[in-house]
């Protein structure tokens, strides 16, 4: 959720040849690998992108998961370049186009991400309890090994542990 709205410029030189992790789900119902249950991004700009994937987790390429997302993606862009021109101009408005389609080349219909609700577009519209997984039997925390057995984790005086978190466009490892 942090790159709502935007168009993420990677400068890494080669983007992709990690590839994407599977979609399986924790204990709470989280996406294990990732920190959101979808793309937030606008687009992804990147310098040069490595078609086959090789890291042992994955599951499919970058390619692949982008358009799964519907998600553009470009590459073969100087990505030095644009960092250069964001970093003498700050953050300005972009759009990845399709050059043959100029309707989409008007430069009057640049999206502007400060000037929607992003929080609000990130955010859970309902309410949802996470129950922490039960603990191995080897945990040696007093506060930990009272939430063994299906217990509800306790505090030192024996009251339940309750966490009341507002979603702003939380991450899933800050759940976790």
């Amino acid at each position: 959720p942090s790159y709502a709205g935007q168009i993420l410029v990677i400068t890494f030189p080669l983007v992709g040849n990690y590839g994407v992790p599977s979609d399986e789900r924790d204990e709470l119902g989280l996406l294990r690998y990732f920190e959101s249950d979808r793309i937030h991004l606008k687009a992804v700009v990147i310098q040069d992108y490595s078609f086959v994937s090789s890291h042992y987790t994955a599951r499919k390429t970058l390619g692949e998961w982008l358009k799964e997302q519907k998600i553009p993606g470009i590459y073969g862009v100087d990505t030095r370049a644009v960092t250069k021109l964001i970093r003498q101009h700050g953050a300005i408005l972009g759009k990845v186009a399709i050059h043959s389609d100029a309707k989409s080349l008007d430069a009057g219909e640049l999206d502007d991400p400060n000037k929607r609700n992003l929080s609000a577009q990130v955010s859970r519209t309902e309410r949802q309890v996470f129950l922490p997984p039960q603990l191995d039997a080897g945990t040696t925390s007093t506060r930990q090994s009272k939430a063994l057995g299906g217990e509800s984790l306790r505090t030192d005086q024996g009251r339940t542990v309750h966490i009341l978190a507002v979603d702003c466009g939380i991450k899933n490892n800050i759940i976790r």
